[in-house]
């Protein structure tokens, strides 16, 4: 056949063969979707991490036979990882989720019966169409996990469409959403998270101006989350010169190549991001940034006045710290300021006066002379008098107590080596900090991503040459442009001409308005699920739709969730293999695509990768068409199973958006749909862009070179350079060579009169906990968003650290990604069990030699810390919220009755591991990575063990206090004991053990496309 009817036929069969629709049901081995004898390369992007490396995969008759790195790819340079490289194990693993299933057994169990698509997705659309009709809309979960799952956002879409609901992911308040969120709003910038595929400044090359001089790598290991990208990034920067400081309690492959490594204790880092900004103050470092030395003064909001009267409510484990407000308003100074201009103040110290804040420009910067420390008694429009301390004032206050002895004895690091590390960070400000996902996993988890941002914001490490916290971008003169990132693919979120969910459906998310970050990615309160659950209230969740790995294994205090599965009336998931998930809580599976059969569209740098479907296995989809065949279940007028809202959404004129497109009914469809998100407008098929991807959309000049900027203050250099000024930002021009100020947008919402200065005080965060983050004003959280960071002692410590004395901490390394891969036979024979790194001294305290197998236990296997209910107290007069104006409040903080005492229970044994004996890691510390143990799904083996007998997170904490701004609990840091133990028996650990993960090439083929 010619290569074009060869295209069409692939289509054809994989259209009808991945939805299990029609004749091709049954798919026999001879219905091949491929030519005799052919070889050829697709030129792909990986997703066996959220790295997106790109790959060039050969496939021979339809097989794929060999993977390697794509030397197009600028941020991998053609490198794989190990979780790269064993994608072929992955996609031919024999025990593959073929066809959908529904459940026949008990549960947990793993007995089932193969069913249809169809099938499938009526079962689930029955069961929604019943809880709506019964108890309402809200009843539905969604869930989902970075880790396995590149549709980010499939999950709130579906929710979103369907009209209510709740949805979270671990992944979330406890990894990436408070560094995401938070520093933004402090920065006006973005996160500087290297992990997640940012800081693209890192990767500029030596010859366009990549003068990162200093880098601190804090609470992130990028020669190990992500080798062939970011640690070969950070390899460079030292090659060329780089200063690196780590912040880790582990002694990391970047430790091993700093200049100062710090080993602090984990639950910690806030007490050391204030220990720095003590030392910068009292030593006015900020002053001595070379090339930046009035940076504080013009360019950022530390001299405007904070409002004395603000009456801040504090958390309740933060009591004692300064209540320092939101900034005074304008408005309350100046007769001719109101709601229309409203702005902020300072104290000029040449007119001697306070004077409203003002945006800087080439004109005026010479007339801006601001106080920076001190108080200023400030006279307000209705006469009376008042004394307010500035912005920085108050953090020097909020430092006071957190001198460098006083740090050192916190954190269990040498005073002298945390005094060299803030010099050389202070030394230039081109560099800055990178935070990683230490700090998002545990209640902190706000505060440490404003004291990151702030640091920076003090020490000028913004928007300029080598900063992590940077912007690069725009247009190439091709016409052109970058595709969207890692996280927020394109077209998936976004108004809609279609009402799909009210106000009062927003705010009946569970734990949304005491947590209003949380609305950063439209997710709920994962404590406050689990007690809805439990007890019914305010509402009782019905149906759950679960699309990623193993919940048993990422969830903190996973056994928690035992009692709260009987509660469902349906739990489906969807995913490329049984978990433990699977086996303890599903009713129907859905089987989804690994990534060497999925599309998507990616952006690295100033080159666009294309994800294509290389092929396609048994009845597996792309997971978009599992929410679109639910969808389409009820979206027929005549069929009981109707629903409106599920109409409209398959519908692109009744959604009314070109972003927000309708639900796909053919996988070839969503593919063109995908294809036509690459950057280039021609291209408008997946059969084009499996020729025209990958593509430089940018040249290399174009993209680094062509502009000299400082970001706030910049040269232009005129249309079509793809550094150029955003045209759509505040004083912005296309003139070449003309001088522009952008400034940074770090004011809170109610100023009109933006003074575009980067916010360390984060004004931003306290109104976004009185007001929200929505179209209207949601009620006032309980507890106020503190607008500076501030320290606690981990409640673990504090209530469990005499019986068990060790803290442990958690990390990623290079064989697997969140909870995935733990079935991959080359992995597990590279890593085949998880070690737990102690100190030569605690070794010794326990008996303890390298190579032992230990047991570890927490205050939750021991039933000392039983998840409680926390929806008592609330108030019907703020809908679901709890907020300031509730009787009660949100009762997390006084939760009532134990819940969880059964399913807590099942892990009364402790977990168990390797021990590693070493000096690499901070005294009193105990590392160990997330782990669990598919062997024991095979048939005949006690399922149940697959995440009970080395699961870290069965020793985690989602019990007592909870970050504010997230919701965030406890992941790292948790307080655990250790014994000397035999190893426990069924696990497999020997290299033969895993023969049976050993990858099956498959005829059994769904079709795809496969092209040269």
């Amino acid at each position: 056949m010619t290569r074009r009817s060869f295209m069409k036929t692939a289509a054809v069969t994989g259209a009808v063969g991945a939805l299990g629709l029609g004749v091709a049901h049954n798919m026999a081995p001879s219905d091949k979707a491929w030519a005799d004898n052919d070889v050829h390369e697709v030129r792909t992007s990986c997703r066996a991490c959220i790295a997106n490396c790109g790959v060039i995969a050969t496939v021979s008759n339809g097989r794929v036979i060999k993977l390697r790195g794509d030397s197009i790819d600028p941020m991998s340079k053609g490198r794989m990882c190990p979780k790269g490289l064993s994608g072929i194990q992955a996609l031919y693993h024999p025990n593959r989720n073929k066809y959908p299933m529904k459940r026949v057994g008990a549960k947990p169990g793993n007995q089932w019966e193969r069913i249809s698509w169809d099938e499938a997705a009526k079962t689930v659309a029955q069961h929604m169409i019943d809880m709506r009709d019964k108890t309402g809309k809200h009843g539905l979960l969604c869930t989902t996990g970075g880790g396995g799952n590149p549709q980010f956002f499939s999950p709130p879409r579906f929710r979103n469409f369907w009209g209510a609901g709740n949805v979270f992911e671990p992944g979330c308040a406890q990894c990436y959403l408070p560094r995401n969120f938070t520093m933004p709003l402090v920065n006006g910038i973005g996160d500087t998270s290297i992990a997640d595929s940012g800081c693209s400044e890192l990767y500029k090359p030596a010859k366009y101006g990549g003068l990162t001089e200093v880098y601190v790598i804090w609470g992130t290991g990028p020669a190990w989350h992500s080798p062939s990208t970011s640690g070969r990034c950070v390899a460079e920067l030292r090659e060329n010169g780089c200063k690196t400081v780590v912040v880790d309690p582990r002694f990391t492959a970047d430790a091993s190549k700093a200049d100062v490594w710090l080993p602090i204790k984990p639950g910690t880092d806030m007490a050391m991001m204030l220990g720095w900004m003590h030392y910068i103050i009292e030593n006015k470092l900020y002053e001595k940034i070379p090339g930046y030395e009035t940076f504080c003064e013009q360019w950022t909001n530390l001299p405007f006045l904070v409002d004395p009267r603000d009456n801040v409510s504090l958390p309740p484990v933060a009591e004692d710290i300064t209540k320092d407000g939101q900034l005074l308003r304008a408005s309350a100074v100046f007769d001719d300021v109101d709601a229309a201009n409203e702005g902020y103040v300072y104290f000029d110290t040449e007119k001697g006066e306070v004077t409203k804040a003002f945006a800087l420009g080439p004109d005026n910067d010479g007339t801006y002379h601001p106080q920076m420390f001190g108080t200023v008694d400030v006279k307000l429009k209705d006469g009376s008098t008042i004394t307010c301390k500035t912005a920085f004032e108050a953090y020097k206050d909020r430092c006071a107590d957190f001198d460098l002895d006083t740090v050192a004895e916190i954190t269990g690091c040498k005073k002298e080596k945390i005094i060299e590390a803030i010099e050389l960070y202070c030394s230039s400000a081109h560099g800055g900090i990178s935070l990683g996902v230490a700090t998002d996993m545990y209640p902190g988890s706000a505060q440490a991503a404003i004291g990151a941002a702030a640091l920076d914001c003090m020490t000028a490490h913004l928007w300029h040459s080598g900063c992590p916290a940077n912007k690069v971008g725009g247009q190439g003169s091709k016409g052109l442009t970058s595709c969207e990132s890692t996280i927020f693919p394109s077209g998936f979120i976004g108004d809609t001409k279609y009402e799909f969910q009210t106000n009062d459906a927003i705010l009946e998310r569970l734990g949304y308005c005491e947590h209003k970050g949380l609305g950063g990615w439209m997710h709920s309160h994962i404590p406050t699920v689990l007690s809805a659950v439990l007890t019914g209230e305010p509402y009782q969740p019905k149906v759950w739709i679960e699309r990623s790995g193993n919940k048993m294994a990422a969830l903190g205090n996973s056994s928690s969730w035992v009692d709260a599965f009987p509660k469902f009336d349906l739990i489906v998931h969807g995913y490329m293999y049984p978990t433990s998930f699977t086996t303890e809580a599903a009713d129907i599976v859905f089987p989804v695509c690994e990534w060497l059969e999925n599309a998507f569209a990616q952006n690295r740098l100033n080159v666009n990768l294309m994800r294509k479907p290389v092929t396609n296995l048994f009845e597996a989809a792309d997971e978009i068409m599992m929410w679109g065949k639910i969808a389409e279940a009820m979206s027929d007028p005549s069929s009981e199973l109707y629903d409106a809202n599920m109409e409209a959404c398959m519908d692109d004129e009744k959604i009314g958006s070109p972003m927000v497109p309708a639900y796909w009914k053919t996988i070839n469809e969503y593919w063109d749909w995908v294809a036509q998100q690459g950057g280039d407008k021609s291209v408008t098929t997946m059969e084009q862009a499996m020729e025209a991807f990958p593509m430089k959309w940018a040249e290399d000049d174009e993209y680094w070179g062509g502009t000299t900027y400082d970001g706030y203050c910049q040269v232009n250099a005129g249309a079509g350079v793809a550094g150029k000024v955003d045209p759509g930002m505040e004083g912005s021009s296309a003139d070449d060579g003309k001088v522009v100020y952008t400034g940074f947008s770090t004011a809170a919402r109610d100023i009109k009169d933006n003074p575009k200065k980067c916010g360390p005080y984060a004004d931003t965060m306290l109104y976004l906990g009185r007001h929200g983050n929505e179209k209207f004003d949601m009620p006032a959280a309980v507890v106020d968003y503190n607008p500076m960071p501030y320290y606690f002692t981990p409640e673990d410590q504090s209530e469990y650290g005499d019986e068990y004395p060790l803290r442990l901490t958690e990390g990623r390394i290079p064989y697997f990604h969140h909870g995935t891969l733990r079935n991959n036979p080359y992995l597990r024979e590279l890593y085949p069990a998880p070690e737990l790194w102690i100190s030569p001294g605690n070794a010794g305290k326990y008996g303890i030699v390298d190579g032992d197998w230990v047991n570890i236990k927490s205050p939750r296997t021991d039933g000392k810390d039983v998840f409680r209910d926390i929806t008592t107290g609330l108030s019907t007069d703020t809908v679901m919220a709890g907020g300031k104006d509730a009787k009660f409040g949100p009762s997390e903080f006084a939760p009532g009755e134990e819940l969880t005492a059964n399913g807590q229970s099942v892990v009364k044994d402790g977990i168990f591991a390797v021990a590693r004996v070493t000096k690499g890691i901070a005294e009193g510390t105990v590392y160990m990575e997330r782990f669990w143990n598919p062997e024991f799904l095979e048939d005949g083996s006690d399922g149940r063990k697959s995440w009970t007998t080395e699961n870290m997170n069965v020793l985690t904490k989602n019990t007592g206090y909870f970050n504010p701004e997230f919701g965030t609990y406890t992941l790292r840091g948790i307080h655990v004991k250790v014994a000397k133990a035999q190893r426990p028996e069924g696990i497999w650990y020997e290299p033969t053990d895993f023969e049976p993960w050993m990858p099956e090439p498959t005829e059994n083929t769904g079709g795809a496309f496969y092209t040269k």
